[in-house]
């Protein structure tokens, strides 16, 4: 009988081990399949978060284009019917003010462009009395100072110094250095 005890008692502790290593081992398998599954879950999220970001950034970039268009169409209504004066004057002295420097700008490209030097050179060896045919398009002339004048705004912004000293001391010291570099 001691023996059937044994047995039995063996039996069974043999089988509690092995179904708790089986329990084990599904365990394991379960938290293995847990872990891919939220692995594929954070990809999935990262995935879709990125897309959404490049459909928000989309928007915006829609969105701000309308508003530019919107704010043109309100600008061009407003000037039609006339609302905002101030604005009108405004804009107006803008415009003529970008016109004035756009206008030194052409000058100063049409002066110091080859053609129009070679032209000029050329006109007074071929003409040297200054009697110019009617067909002779002659370069733009000289602009006497005092026919265009200065608005107050910018002879108070005359006062202010510009940087030339610092410049002409930094072109020094770049000499400087290159000189003695080599």
């Amino acid at each position: 009988m001691k023996k059937s005890y044994a047995l039995l008692l063996f039996g069974v502790v043999f089988t509690a081990v092995n179904a708790m290593l089986l329990q084990q081992w599904k365990i394991n398998k379960l938290s293995a399949s847990l872990q891919l599954a939220e692995m594929r879950a954070n990809i999935n999220t990262e995935w879709t978060n990125e897309l959404l970001a490049q459909r928000l950034n989309d928007v915006h970039t829609l969105s701000e284009e309308a508003l530019v268009s919107q704010g043109r169409l309100e600008g061009v209504v407003a000037y039609l019917s006339g609302d905002n004066k101030e604005v009108q004057e405004n804009l107006w002295h803008e415009g003529y003010m970008r016109g004035l420097s756009q206008t030194d700008w052409e000058y100063d490209v049409i002066s110091e462009t080859n053609f129009q030097k070679g032209y000029r050179e050329a006109l007074e060896v071929a003409f040297p009395n200054g009697d110019f045919p009617q067909y002779v398009n002659y370069p733009p002339r000289e602009v006497d100072k005092d026919a265009i004048l200065t608005p107050e705004f910018d002879k108070k912004a005359e006062a202010i110094k510009d940087n030339a000293q610092v410049i002409d001391q930094l072109n020094d010291k770049i000499k400087q250095v290159k000189d003695g570099g080599q």
